[in-house]
């Protein structure tokens, strides 16, 4: 799984890809070396448009693998492709043990794991409320986490839109930062914060 996942995505990484999302998207990295060169870490992101995991995946040449809701991952055109890449599919409901064992294990490898932490798309461009699951896996795992803040993506392709509009993304990385305890309910909402101050 992973092997397919990492030549797909280092497609994603190439200086061309680069270069057309800058040509169409005016897209613009600032702190993108905060991401680690190797070894475990979480990537963190707000999630304004269907495209944001492939204008973070252009900031690094290492394959990032993302936790993906099920109403997203269970589309039926759209489901080979995600297995491809080896996406995680997380349940809308209950615990989802499998998924963050599947991330741990990733972590463990010393991959990269991806995560929108609110759990859903934007509709208006602000930030919601943290789920848990960074929290849990940068906790469980020792992996530092690096925050990003996306802004403009809204603009290219929201929630219940089907074909992409140009207009500039920006993307600012932040310094990496470490989670020691699972059980402090905050962190979650200290992540987010850490993205939103970016």
């Amino acid at each position: 799984m992973m092997a397919p996942a990492g030549t797909c995505f280092r497609i994603l990484a190439t200086p061309l890809a680069v270069v057309v999302a800058r040509v169409f998207f005016g897209l613009e990295f600032s702190g993108a070396a905060a991401i680690p060169r190797r070894g475990a870490a979480i990537l963190v992101a707000n999630h304004q448009g269907y495209l944001d995991p492939f204008f973070l995946q252009m900031a690094t040449a290492r394959p990032i693998r993302y936790l993906m809701t099920s109403d997203f991952y269970d589309v039926p055109a759209a489901r080979p492709f995600f297995r491809l890449v080896g996406a995680i599919r997380v349940r809308e409901a209950g615990l989802n043990r499998d998924s963050l064992r599947a991330a741990l294990h990733t972590l463990a490898r010393g991959g990269l794991v991806g995560i929108f932490p609110e759990g859903r798309l934007s509709r208006d461009g602000r930030l919601s409320p943290a789920l848990p699951g960074a929290a849990f896996l940068a906790a469980k795992s020792g992996a530092p986490v690096v925050p990003a803040r996306i802004r403009g993506s809204i603009r290219v392709l929201p929630r219940g839109r089907v074909l992409p509009r140009l207009h500039r993304v920006r993307i600012r990385f932040g310094r990496p930062f470490r989670v020691a305890d699972a059980r402090d309910r905050a962190a979650a909402r200290r992540i987010l914060e850490k993205v939103e101050r970016l």
